[in-house]
């Protein structure tokens, strides 16, 4: 992990925070700071399951410390600046509860594999961009399955532009979440944006994400996941794209191909140009399995359900979560 998710985590500490009641289930002399590593504590309310569409930038409110481990294969629609092809990830995201409303997160970083369909361009791999934050949940009601926690996260540069990451000088990312439930049944919802600190070389956006589930068994619970993307500025398309005839513009690249104005959804920012004002909603199926106390499974496919589908053909993900 790069250095500056570790001072954001080292600053968080020196915020000097109140100290808060423990949470629910919590022992009456557990610690204010990083009480999942000395206390028992349930962060997560019961029967609520962590969401998996837009993993990167879908943070449920909970405040939790886990360790979670994402597979992802996703198809590029064959009209794409791409032309087909599909792109494999492993990702890893760590999360650590410093109080009970308090939490460091490191939402994206991961390894690529992309496999463009055209033949103008190269098969690439490498490293996704690092993005980590913080979040505080504002409202925490056990009592009545509510809670509400804004959060801030900041994406970073480091990544490969073999893979089209590394591009501006980074994205802060504010956005808020909540969860409420009654009996089996659950919601976790959030709306944020993504701001870059150069508004030319990446695009301006707003996500939401809408998680509805249903616990028919302990061991089973089934979802299903709505995420959209609304563009509201575009970028002046200068991302440099790697080709089989050399290194060439984004806005060349798209008019070559012909593949029209298209951006990365919600996992790259290239910067094109002509997005602003476009849509995406996409839908995801799936379940969650717990294995055993603190580590469950989670599995679900994704698609559009709009006409527009920029980079978006179809997604598989795979998700296991170690978490306390």
């Amino acid at each position: 992990m790069s250095r500056r998710p570790i001072a954001l985590f080292v600053a968080a500490l020196t915020l000097g925070l109140a100290p808060r009641p423990a949470a629910a289930g919590a022992s009456e002399d557990c610690p204010t700071f990083f009480p999942d590593f000395r206390c028992e504590r349930s962060g997560r309310y019961e029967g609520f399951v962590m969401p998996m569409a837009m993993p990167y930038l879908f943070e449920d409110p909970f405040i939790t410390t886990n360790i979670s481990v994402h597979g992802i294969a996703h198809d590029f629609p064959d009209d794409s600046i791409l032309d087909g092809g599909y792109a494999g990830v492993i990702a890893i995201q760590a999360r650590v509860a410093i109080t009970d409303r308090l939490a460091f997160i490191a939402t994206k970083d991961g390894y690529t594999w992309l496999r463009p369909g055209h033949r103008l361009l190269r098969d690439q791999q490498g490293f996704m961009d690092i993005t980590a934050g913080l979040k505080y949940a504002l409202i925490d009601m056990p009592e009545r399955n509510f809670i509400l926690t804004p959060s801030i996260r900041f994406e970073a540069p480091t990544g490969s532009s073999d893979i089209f990451s590394g591009n501006g000088d980074g994205v802060a990312i504010p956005a808020i979440a909540a969860a409420w439930g009654i009996g089996g049944f659950h919601v976790i919802a959030d709306i944020g944006g993504r701001i870059p600190f150069d508004g030319d070389d990446e695009t301006t956006s707003i996500f939401y994400n809408l998680h509805f589930d249903y616990a028919l068994h302990r061991l089973f619970v089934p979802f299903l996941e709505i995420s959209g993307t609304h563009y509201t500025s575009s970028g002046d398309g200068r991302l440099i794209v790697h080709t089989r005839i050399g290194d060439l513009r984004l806005n060349t690249v798209q008019g070559a191909l012909g593949s029209g104005r298209a951006d990365g959804n919600d996992v790259l920012n290239l910067g094109s140009r002509g997005v602003a004002g476009n849509d995406i909603v996409t839908m995801a199926v799936g379940a969650r399995i717990p294995l055993m106390e603190h580590v469950s499974l989670g599995l679900s496919y994704e698609f559009p359900v709009t006409s527009r589908e920029d980079l978006f053909q179809q997604r598989y993900t795979t998700n296991l979560t170690f978490e306390f």
